[in-house]
């Protein structure tokens, strides 16, 4: 309930605010009101405190919280021998605070840009196929509540007896990863593979009854947005999703050798050496997508304006909203997306990730209109306690504007 109404308002804030700047300049336009220039000039001043531009000028007021937020950023860099990280937070839909650290790439000594490096995102891709799975959903092409079966016609119903929202909540008992994949370059597993696992690999407990983060769930997830989508998993979430919000630096993962891609590395002993490549076929619908940080804020503003994509908001309440299992517990998972409160007791949305030579983190802060993103091309330190460290400070900012 408590995403259900803040979503809400966000998405009933931004509607009527866009509604509001048309009408404030018709009536500037309007011969009317240029005859009333005090009327007028209130109008302009409405519409000037309203507008973008406006609400850019304002992020001078984290000033403080930036500088303080970029030292410690810099420490964690040289504490936890990372080469490179990026890092952006957005406050109102607009960015506040985006910063490279480090190098994207240690031999050539090219430099992080939070605009332009692209990283290893591994499981917040989750986030693009749930958005996708949702996108049909609205457009009636697939039931949530069905099961996997109704569409597709090689999975069992009395085995996979579960239904696509509990296999996007990681409710199905299917097991983390299939029998027979691997996680390097000698990756060769394909649809036909994942067809012979699911005949041979049992559920580990009854759906509904265990929460169990699976990779394979998303993987059967992929193959049915495929099915209804008509095309690969790729191209639905550039269709439906990457393409809609503006996300230009949201790549597959295809191994390219690029400046703007980073070089991802592991710890061994005390010694950076380059990570192994992981093949990333089959995978797109789980992970294997590279982005910026940047590039998460707009995913990540999805939530506070569901009509980039969506035709209510409902879609995004539906993702937000915890699973419950069968006894009655709350999951901390909706559908593809994280729904938890930090160390402070912050409510949060979002996702992490851990890929070879690589972590990200994405969160969402509903109630304060925060978003934040970071990625590393390391995957030794966890970014989960700096991500609460640093967005409790600007949360701690805003209580004290508000009060």
């Amino acid at each position: 309930m408590f995403y259900e109404v803040i979503i809400l308002k966000s998405f009933v804030y931004q509607t009527l605010l866009k509604d509001f700047i048309i009408l404030i300049k018709y009536f500037l336009l309007n011969s009317f009101w240029k005859t009333h220039l005090k009327m007028r000039n209130f109008l302009f001043l409405l519409f000037t405190v309203l507008s973008p531009t406006y609400i850019s000028s304002q992020n001078n007021l984290f000033a403080k919280e930036n500088s303080n937020t970029k030292k410690k950023l810099e420490r964690f860099l040289k504490q936890n021998d990372i080469p490179g990280m990026s890092v952006s937070i957005s406050y109102e839909g607009n960015i506040i605070l985006s910063e490279g650290f480090g190098y994207s790439d240690i031999d050539n000594k090219i430099k992080v840009d939070p605009s332009l490096t692209k990283f290893r995102i591994a499981s917040i891709s989750k986030i693009i196929t749930a958005l996708t799975l949702m996108k049909l959903n609205e457009l009636d092409s697939i039931n949530i509540d069905n099961k996997p079966s109704f569409y597709l016609d090689s999975i069992s119903r009395e085995k996979y007896n579960f239904t696509i929202r509990q296999l996007s909540g990681h409710l199905s008992g299917l097991k983390r990863n299939p029998s027979g994949e691997r996680w390097d370059q000698y990756n060769d597993y394909t649809e036909q593979k994942f067809y012979n696992s699911l005949k041979k690999d049992d559920l580990d407990f009854e759906p509904g009854t265990q929460f169990q983060y699976s990779n394979y769930g998303y993987k059967l997830l992929g193959l049915l947005i495929e099915k209804r989508c008509g095309k690969t998993i790729i191209q639905c979430q550039e269709e439906y999703i990457i393409n809609k919000i503006g996300m230009t630096n949201t790549i597959p993962d295809y191994n390219l050798n690029k400046p703007e891609i980073a070089n991802f590395y592991v710890n061994k002993g005390g010694t950076i050496q380059k990570s192994p490549y992981m093949d990333c076929k089959f995978k797109y619908a789980q992970g294997c997508h590279l982005s910026t940080s940047e590039d998460l804020i707009k995913l990540g503003n999805v939530f506070f304006k569901p009509d980039l994509i969506f035709n209510s908001y409902r879609p995004v309440q539906i993702m937000a909203k915890q699973q419950v299992l069968s006894s009655g517990s709350k999951t901390g998972y909706g559908i593809g997306i994280m729904s938890n409160v930090d160390f402070y007791n912050n409510s949060f949305l979002g996702h992490n990730g851990l890929e070879n030579g690589a972590r990200a983190i994405l969160r969402i802060y509903p109630k304060y209109n925060l978003i934040i993103s970071i990625l590393i091309n390391s995957q030794e330190p966890n970014l989960e306690d700096l991500t609460t460290e640093v967005i409790y400070s600007y949360i701690e900012r805003l209580k004290k504007m508000h009060n």
